[in-house]
């Protein structure tokens, strides 16, 4: 794992944190959301990462952004720009939310569909998942023709192709 993912993990376990002794993991998460939309404007990111800047300078512009947040999103918002880690505010943010999941309890999934699904076949296949996996399950459906037919699961890093392209490469190598 690189650098910059193990720091990211490490803000949002410690954040994460203290939204479960606030007991408001959605509030929490709304400001930290917020922290990230405000820090990752490309203009905004350039402004705090001029080492033309003071320090403080950086920092009070940082805080001004972010007037509306909590303490302890703003609190969050300091700490990167001091140590100059700005550019992982969003997976800060991805972290955070994995923690969330998987602190209620829910899985997400994403599935590939040969042709476009509707609503009934998204809901039988979110059904199948969340009795299969035995817990509440988010599904993204989205469609992929090069898969030919079939269906192909990612559930974190876990892979289940079962599509008719991965049967037809897996047919033509045993003929090989």
């Amino acid at each position: 794992m690189e650098r910059a993912s193990i720091l990211a993990r490490r803000y949002a376990e410690a954040y994460f944190a203290l939204a479960q002794e606030a007991d408001d993991i959605t509030g929490w998460r709304e400001q930290l959301a917020a922290v990230v939309e405000a820090l990752s404007d490309a203009a905004v990111s350039e402004a705090l990462a001029n080492p033309r800047t003071s320090l403080a300078e950086r920092v009070r512009q940082g805080m001004n952004l972010l007037k509306g947040a909590s303490p302890e999103a703003r609190n969050l918002a300091r700490l990167l720009i001091e140590r100059r880690r700005v550019g992982i505010a969003r997976e800060i943010l991805s972290h955070y939310d994995a923690l969330a999941d998987k602190a209620s309890g829910v899985v997400r999934v994403e599935v590939t569909t040969a042709v476009p699904a509707d609503a009934t076949l998204e809901k039988h296949i979110r059904d199948a998942l969340s009795k299969q996996l035995g817990s509440d399950v988010q599904t993204t459906v989205r469609s992929d023709p090069s898969i030919v037919g079939g269906l192909v699961i990612r559930i974190g890093d876990r892979v289940i192709d079962d599509s008719l392209r991965t049967h037809l490469q897996q047919l033509q190598a045993a003929l090989a």
